[in-house]
């Protein structure tokens, strides 16, 4: 029986590629692959928030569940509900963009830019969420009160104009998921890799259970925002991937032209001399 390919696998074209990658870089293939699966999954689900505003089951989770618990630890437990609130403001967009930045100016200072330059493109996410509420919103929004929510005029977010897709979710997705990115594409050992992934994995899920804790969004808009962010990360990550690849594919074969070739020198044979016929 076949195995499973390997996800973390991919195909090394330089002895070197490997090392200088890293240890838990993703292949490309699949990154691409799970784009593919995830933006079809992303047009359907942007088809059932416009005509469905919440489930059933959501709106039994969100009254009987989130509801309940949101009134208790508010009570009873107001440090938490602090810290709750706190965490939600990891996935902010003013805490993000700075995030973006700041990594990226690390990167220039460290030489790396092509990390940087990948983090430029992860500010991708804001336009992507912008678009996302403007064509999911079940009212009509024009451009200038988007544009005003996007600075939260009035103290009116985009949250407060459209709740799909939930935006906290879908930058910390591409933020977070980068970030642990460039941990695997430095790190030489595997274990550091998986470790970025995993804590980044827990950052993710944890801000956007606050959102929902919060009431601020169903599970249908943290779940578009998971796809949508991670349909954008994986893009990302495959074209940067691919794009090291080639230049290390680019220099080997540079390296074997500008090799001299070896001349073995062989010896010359003497021509055979004929015997002459004894008398």
């Amino acid at each position: 029986m076949r195995r499973l390919p390997d996800l973390l696998s991919r195909l090394v074209v330089h002895d070197d590629a490997a090392h200088r990658l890293g240890g838990a870089v993703p292949s490309p293939a699949a990154a691409f692959l799970f784009a593919m699966i995830a933006l079809p999954a992303l047009f359907w689900l942007v088809m059932l928030k416009r005509t469905t505003v919440y489930t059933a089951p959501e709106e039994w989770l969100m009254t009987n569940v989130v509801e309940v618990v949101h009134r208790w630890v508010e009570t009873n437990l107001p440090p938490l509900e602090t810290a709750i609130i706190g965490l939600s403001a990891l996935g902010s967009g003013w805490f993000v963009a700075l995030a973006f930045s700041a990594l990226g100016l690390l990167a220039l200072a460290r030489g790396r830019r092509d990390l940087a330059l990948l983090l430029a493109f992860g500010t991708l996410c804001f336009p992507m969420e912008w678009a996302l509420k403007y064509f999911t919103s079940s009212d009509a929004i024009n451009v200038v009160a988007l544009v005003s929510a996007m600075f939260n005029v009035n103290d009116i977010g985009l949250d407060d104009i459209a709740d799909f897709p939930a935006g906290h979710a879908l930058r910390a997705t591409v933020l977070y998921g980068l970030a642990a990115f460039c941990v695997a594409r430095l790190a030489h050992d595997h274990r550091q890799g998986q470790v970025a992934y995993l804590v980044a994995a827990v950052i993710i899920g944890a801000i956007s259970a606050t959102r929902i804790y919060l009431g601020a969004h169903y599970p249908m808009d943290v779940l578009g925002g998971w796809i949508a962010g991670a349909s954008l990360l994986a893009i990302l990550v495959a074209i940067h991937v691919l794009r090291v690849d080639e230049r290390a594919h680019a220099r080997e074969l540079a390296e074997r032209a500008s090799r001299p070739r070896r001349r073995v020198a062989v010896p010359r044979r003497e021509p055979a001399v004929p015997k002459q016929p004894e008398a």
